[in-house]
């Protein structure tokens, strides 16, 4: 009879980024500028109330902070994140975790993810 081997538990960092999530992603495309530790644009591909994933030729760090302005095509006026911070790096793509907005913009971004149905597995 052989020994039952404990659960090998992973590092936080180790953790598929999909299970730390909060809220639910959708998949969008549009572009977004940033400023803060960081200045320039980028694309939008994933987008929640809590953060979004960006697709840029801008070299970030990781924690770094930065305002974001969600381009939305179909608003007139970009979305503005006051405070965001740059969770994850991978090649060109970045996570963005969305820290603080004014009540204004965060029932306008949860206005527009209501009309998305490309959630993101």
């Amino acid at each position: 009879m052989s020994q039952k081997q404990p659960l090998k538990r992973m590092p936080a960092e180790d953790i598929n980024v999909t299970e730390q999530r909060q809220h639910v992603r959708y998949q969008v495309e549009f572009p977004a500028m940033f400023e803060g530790d960081h200045a320039g644009i980028g694309i939008v591909y994933n987008l929640g109330v809590g953060g979004c994933k960006v697709v840029s030729d801008l070299a970030v760090k990781s924690g770094a902070l930065l305002a974001v302005h969600l381009r939305i095509p179909e608003l007139t006026l970009p979305i503005t994140i006051r405070a965001a911070t740059v969770r994850w790096i991978l090649e060109l793509e970045f996570g963005v975790e969305f820290l603080e907005m004014q009540e204004l913009e965060r029932v306008r971004l949860e206005q527009f993810l209501a009309t998305q149905v490309n959630i993101v597995p």
